[in-house]
């Protein structure tokens, strides 16, 4: 849990002198830093020892209704040469009661999920657009806090997990109209090694206000399928999500 207060007063550091568009000189490297929100929906199940498929549905309005907690913010640094890095950093905690199979069983959840990115990256500067191809780690956050009322009595059961997933992906970045650029976005990860298999893609348009600042509009799905333990045992956790929404995000050049 100390990780994640650290992490969030670095971005909250890095973020904080960022209020308005400044001009930037042409210098061997570039550095960006995008601020953005997700509406997101949450669907999958999860399960947490002998507590077996926790239906996991969550809309955009029960995010926003159980939401306690949340920040998302993007930075990136490219040399001319071509080559770079990605650092993505996002949470969200959320309590949130749920039903079990055939509605015997009642639960009130607290979810954190969080994921931290960072990817090594190599730009290609094509005719109008540029496609830069990444790959990295996803680490993800997942602590599930259920209180499990059954026929049979009520139980309590917490579980913190975490695991690093290896990730390879491509971003395609073409202009449009003067001051228009869409945004195409996919990667995959886990293969295995971590999770079962994890996937993200984004989908949407860049304006260019200024040579410094941007606003981003994007559709963003981001899957995992993780799974350890034992069936049937304490140890049994599971994490099988789909989290997905609509982007509104800053882009800022300096």
């Amino acid at each position: 849990m100390r990780y994640r207060f650290i992490i969030s007063l670095i971005i909250i550091g890095l973020l904080s002198p960022l209020t308005v568009c400044s001009s930037a000189d042409a210098e061997p490297w570039e550095f960006v830093i995008a601020p953005y929100g997700l509406l997101p929906n949450i669907s999958g199940d999860a399960s947490l020892g002998r507590i077996d498929g926790v239906d996991v549905d969550l809309s955009a309005g029960d995010v926003l209704d159980s939401l306690e907690l949340g920040f998302m913010l993007q930075a990136e640094a490219r040399h001319e040469s071509g080559f770079g890095l990605i650092a993505n950093y996002a949470f969200m905690k959320l309590g949130q009661n749920a039903e079990g199979p055939l509605g015997f069983t009642h639960f009130d959840a607290d979810i954190f999920q969080g994921a931290l990115e960072g990817f090594g990256t190599y730009r290609f500067d094509l005719n109008e657009s540029t496609l830069d191809l990444y790959g990295g780690i996803r680490w993800w956050d997942i602590n599930l806090d259920i209180n499990a009322t059954t026929p049979l009595g009520s139980r309590s059961y917490n579980r913190d997990e975490d695991w690093v997933d290896p990730v390879v992906g491509l971003r395609w970045i073409p202009r449009i109209a003067p001051a228009w650029r869409a945004i195409v976005q996919g990667d995959v990860g886990g293969f295995d090694l971590a999770s079962t298999f994890s996937w993200a893609a984004q989908l949407g348009a860049m304006w260019d206000a200024s040579e410094t600042c941007s606003v981003v509009f994007m559709y963003r799905l981001l899957s995992v399928d993780y799974s350890t333990g034992t069936r049937g045992t304490p140890s049994l956790f599971e994490y099988d999500t789909i989290t997905q929404g609509p982007l509104l995000g800053l882009v800022f050049r300096l």
